[in-house]
């Protein structure tokens, strides 16, 4: 009899040890914690890495954009004495003549932003029988480049033009005197491919002396 009444407190013992219900419960929602913890982790890593690679690519954008701009622009020349290389200089747009990859007549060089934000130089050559200083350019121009995903702001103008004595030059477009003034050009480019999401442009600026009008150097 004893021994039937010990068998029967063990079974009981047994059955009292089990899982209950709102330990299960609490086990699941900890677990539950858990893993959007390792979730959350992982999605913000993700998106930092995305970021990072977008940033680069925008930067690497940015440079080519930058460095091709500041080299052409530097070579501006003016046709004769006492008149200005640039015809347009304006906050998105300049025009002007260049002595770019030429050993005889100067070419003349458009650099604009179109309206998907593009940023597209052309360049045409001197007619053929043409002569200095009185150089026509009616022929069709060459895409030197084309530059993609510009972010410029209209508070962030792409060319900013200076006088000898470092002084911005009035409101763009300048007038025929303030053209005749410029001595250094001020390029900042805002570059951002990705037109959705919390990352910033990437901005780069280089500012190039015109080192043609030093001298008062003259085309052909």
């Amino acid at each position: 009899m004893k021994r039937l009444q010990l068998f029967k407190k063990r079974c009981v013992g047994k059955d009292e040890s089990g899982v209950t219900l709102i330990e299960a419960s609490i086990t699941t929602a900890l677990m539950m914690v858990v893993l959007t913890t390792i979730y959350g982790s992982f999605s913000s890593t993700q998106h930092a890495l995305e970021n990072t690679g977008s940033r680069l690519r925008n930067l690497d954008e940015a440079r080519v954009l930058i460095a091709a701009t500041t080299k052409d622009v530097r070579t501006a020349v003016r046709l004769q004495s006492g008149t200005s290389p640039f015809l347009v200089a304006d906050a998105r747009t300049v025009n002007f003549y260049a002595n770019l990859d030429t050993t005889s007549a100067p070419k003349k060089v458009l650099i604009y932003v179109d309206s998907t934000s593009e940023l597209i130089e052309k360049v045409w050559s001197a007619d053929v029988g043409s002569s200095a200083p009185n150089y026509t350019f009616t022929g069709s121009p060459k895409i030197r480049f084309v530059g993609r995903y510009v972010a410029n702001t209209v508070a962030e103008p792409i060319f900013t033009f200076y006088d000898s004595a470092g002084v911005a030059l009035g409101t763009t477009p300048l007038n025929a005197s303030n053209l005749l003034s410029i001595r250094s050009v001020k390029v900042t480019l805002s570059v951002k491919k990705a037109t959705t999401g919390t990352l910033n442009p990437v901005t780069m600026t280089n500012q190039v002396r015109l080192p043609n009008l030093d001298y008062d150097a003259v085309a052909g």
